[in-house]
């Protein structure tokens, strides 16, 4: 037990710092800070529309495996033509070429023809349970991983794009106990000695899951703090210049926990 306690102690500690060095480095008033980082303790499928999650599989595609920074330029274009549903599920090929010929929009024909084939099964699944939220209840409590395994695994079966890790993506949007286990959470994980193997999904999960009980805030929060935290670039909606925990050039003279926590500060990274 106190080895257990310790080791909450330590997750505390460690997030405590990366949201006090998030708030010295924004340039948004502490209330905006507040605000717009905040917004993400509640999000949660219940408060959820329909098109509102479809609209959050469409954004999960097209962030995958591209830069966040390259697709959040796109996405009001992208919105444009792919937040309905129940439009998208009619679009013909002559509807794709008009996309690809908008300047606005992200040029991936695979991702934009995914997400037509997703309105329909999506519209197809809404045929069946009446809405996503009673799909999602269908399953049993969302709370166990049996049942989150277990839609997981329909999920992924049911839509394209969705794989072993950006299927959490979607699940963690939606407010489930579910962490997003992306480059820049995988590095800083690394980095802390928090995680020993990047690849290991389920252990980045679960690390992410004692973060968030430590310091008693949904995962989704978690999530993106460490995200602003290493992501590179500037972000004028978080009010950030750049991250802290970058790839390459850290700012190790800018970050809260390096000289206590991480093995990247102190030589001994692998």
């Amino acid at each position: 037990m106190a080895g257990m306690d310790k080791e909450m102690e330590k997750y505390k500690e460690i997030f405590t710092q990366i949201e006090d060095t998030l708030r010295k480095e924004s340039k948004l008033s502490r209330e905006e800070f507040e605000a717009r980082f905040g917004k993400y303790k509640a999000l949660s499928y219940k408060n959820m529309k329909d098109k509102e999650i479809f609209w959050t599989l469409v954004k999960i595609i097209f962030y995958s495996g591209m830069r966040a920074s390259t697709v959040t330029q796109r996405l009001s274009a992208i919105k444009k033509y792919l937040y309905d549903f129940q439009k998208v599920k009619d679009y013909t090929e002559e509807k794709i070429k008009e996309i690809l010929k908008d300047p606005d929009v992200i040029h991936h024909r695979r991702k934009i023809e995914a997400c037509i084939n997703n309105a329909k099964a999506f519209n197809e699944l809404l045929n069946q349970y009446g809405s996503f939220r009673k799909y999602l209840e269908s399953f049993g409590e969302l709370s166990e991983d049996d049942t989150i395994e277990r839609l997981r695994t329909d999920l992924i079966r049911r839509f394209q794009y969705l794989g072993k890790r950006t299927v959490n993506h979607f699940l963690m949007d939606l407010g489930l106990n579910v962490l997003k286990p992306d480059r820049v959470i995988c590095r800083i994980f690394k980095r802390l000695g928090l995680i020993e193997n990047e690849n290991n999904v389920g252990e980045i999960i679960e690390v992410g899951r004692k973060i968030a009980a430590a310091n008693r805030l949904p995962i989704r929060y978690i999530d993106i703090c460490f995200v602003k935290y290493g992501q590179k670039g500037r972000d004028e909606k978080f009010g950030l210049d750049d991250g802290i925990c970058l790839e390459e050039k850290p700012k190790c003279n800018k970050c809260g926990i390096n000289k206590k926590y991480c093995n990247y500060y102190a030589g001994t990274y692998r």
